[in-house]
């Protein structure tokens, strides 16, 4: 089928879509920015559109990117295409694996890496309170724990630094 848009206009529209700045932040789409189109600052993605294998793979990935403090993507399935996403995993891990993503146990590793330099960062600082308290006292104890953080030698650079490498 023709487009409704010729080249320019539509390599203008993904100039302005890629641009986390631009109000333009819903397209609607076949194909066309289903595989090889890269914005890294895309969020979310409604499919309705059968899909599998490679092209699965490549449609996942648009959104399923980390970009500023976006730790990763959300789709959205209308379809059920979850059986199909789990053997398109399975067959990009069997060809892929060591360049598919870093491997479970070392993503634990890491996390629990990260997870104590934050709770390091808390060390003295009682917080009991606030998963007993009522919600105005858990408001009061998230105060303290800023103050607690603050008070440390580059405590918010550090905290803010852990809590995005922790999220990654």
């Amino acid at each position: 089928e023709q487009h409704i848009r010729n080249k320019p206009k539509r390599e203008a529209l993904a100039k302005r879509f890629r641009d986390p700045q631009d109000p333009f932040k819903v397209a609607i789409v076949r194909d066309m920015w289903l595989t090889g189109f890269d914005a890294p600052s895309l969020h979310t993605m409604y499919v309705d559109k059968p899909m599998r294998g490679h092209g699965l793979m490549q449609t996942i990935a648009r959104v399923n990117r980390t970009f500023k403090d976006k730790p990763g993507g959300l789709i959205v399935d209308y379809l059920g295409i979850a059986d199909e996403l789990r053997r398109a995993l399975a067959d990009y891990s069997a060809e892929d694996s060591k360049r598919a993503g870093v491997p479970v146990e070392e993503a634990v590793r890491l996390m629990r890496k990260h997870y104590e330099i934050l709770r390091d960062m808390f060390h003295g600082f009682d917080s009991k309170p606030y998963f007993e308290g009522t919600p105005d006292e858990r408001l009061k104890l998230s105060a303290k724990a800023a103050q607690h953080i603050l008070a440390l030698e580059d405590g918010e650079k550090r905290y803010l630094k852990a809590v995005t490498d922790l999220s990654k």
